[in-house]
């Protein structure tokens, strides 16, 4: 389980069927693939649960962000965000992601090779930037990145099942990522407390956080608390969004006669001009194309609640302080939701037949990503982009594979050299 976890769950699914049991000492594990109790426990049941794993040891990043925080403080945090991520607002943001997707290919060349997962991380990272802080971000995201790549591989490892011991080591990657938490702080206070004495109303996401307002109490929320939903922000829409472009980036390569069907409906639709978000309802089968990627390869793979009494759905039963997992890079590839699950097949999705709750690439409940709008943009821009310009080709010898640790990772990276349309 600890050295292949993807590996692991999906024999635990295939031997056992929709649900798995799994006993570790005296804790009750259950592996659930089956979409109505899937849904029961996310929503109908919702409330007999907490998330888990906690995630108690990544509060020094998260701290009582929408990832990390449980109810009351989560209902109260997600109301005040969500105008940010209305609908009339992803238009502002999609063209942020033209943008900065132009700006990276401005130094690409016929023939280049790069590493796609690399170059992705840098692009998600700047449009994720760009969106909080506007003009603040221009100088401040190559440091960002530095110290956010260093506090990533440390919590890929506090998740895990030795995770709590590493922090209470004097070991030298703990001692970095300590240091790469200040140095964030220091950005991002330093970005709130000049916003604040400034007094000035910009139209970003740092902007709407700072003038929410509780509809019951007419508060605002603290320096800490924005401080806290702002680096929740910088993880959820950088690492998840730069791991969903690289599997598609790879699917894509590996599947000709879809990326060519996708490059034909950019031409028809955008003709020459950057795709911009006007352009998102008509990209329809770039849409296809990044809901398959995530079915396949979900960047969220998997979610679990924690039994707070004991759980009863139908003739299943869970005691107190059962796990429930839902592991969704399984899920997603169940022959009985998904007919030829390991076939990349983008029009599967022209009409759709899996059951609500087979496909959960943004979880679900209470908890559905915030961001899941936002996050359909930015895949969907970003692939128009890149595919208008580029195509991608793997380069020889280059074995990609799933590591399942905080997202779903290319274990080995995605190698690719850069073939220029039209030239």
């Amino acid at each position: 389980m600890i050295q292949n976890p993807l590996r692991f769950f999906a024999h635990l699914a295939d031997s056992q069927g929709l649900r798995a049991h799994l006993k570790l000492g005296s804790r009750n594990f259950y592996l659930i693939n089956e979409p109505e109790l899937i849904r029961d426990m996310l929503i109908t049941q919702g409330a007999a649960f907490e998330k888990f794993p906690r995630i108690e040891r990544t509060k020094g990043l998260f701290g009582e962000g929408l990832l990390t925080s449980e109810d009351p403080t989560h209902l109260r945090q997600r109301r005040l965000m969500q105008p940010a991520f209305q609908r009339e607002r992803i238009a502002g943001y999609g063209r942020i992601m033209t943008r900065c997707t132009q700006t990276l290919m401005a130094d690409w060349r016929d023939g280049q090779e790069l590493e796609a997962t690399e170059a992705m991380s840098r692009l998600t990272l700047e449009i994720v930037a760009r969106s909080l802080f506007t003009t603040e971000a221009g100088d401040k995201a190559a440091t960002i990145a530095h110290e956010l790549e260093i506090v990533l591989k440390m919590l890929n490892q506090l998740v895990m099942p030795w995770g709590p011991l590493l922090l209470d080591l004097p070991l030298p990657a703990s001692r970095r990522y300590r240091a790469a938490l200040a140095k964030l702080d220091e950005i991002v206070y330093g970005v709130i407390d000049a916003r604040l004495a400034s007094g000035e109303e910009r139209d970003d996401l740092l902007g709407m956080l700072l003038s929410a307002r509780d509809a019951d109490t007419g508060e605002r929320m603290d320096r800490l608390q924005i401080r806290d939903e702002v680096m929740t922000i910088f993880v959820a829409g950088h690492e998840t969004a730069a791991n969903a472009l690289a599997w598609t980036l790879y699917l894509l390569a590996t599947n000709p006669d879809a990326r060519t069907e996708m490059e034909a409906e950019i031409s028809r639709v955008v003709g020459d001009r950057p795709p911009g978000p006007e352009d998102f309802p008509n990209l329809a089968y770039c849409q296809r194309v990044f809901s398959e990627s995530m079915r396949m390869f979900p960047p969220v793979w998997i979610l679990g609640r924690r039994a707070l009494a004991p759980y009863v759905y139908g003739d299943f039963s869970a005691p107190k302080g059962s796990i429930l997992l839902v592991c969704m890079a399984v899920l997603h590839r169940r022959a009985e939701f998904f007919p030829d699950p390991d076939r990349f097949w983008p029009d599967r999705w022209l009409e759709p037949t899996a059951p609500k709750f087979a496909y959960l690439p943004f979880g679900g409940g209470g908890r559905l990503c915030i961001g899941e709008r936002y996050a359909w943009m930015e895949g969907v821009l970003c692939l128009a982009n890149l595919a208008q310009r580029f195509r991608m080709e793997l380069t020889a010898g280059n074995k990609v594979e799933p590591l399942g640790m905080l997202t779903l990772r290319p274990k080995n990276g995605l190698r690719v050299r850069l073939i220029a349309r039209g030239e």
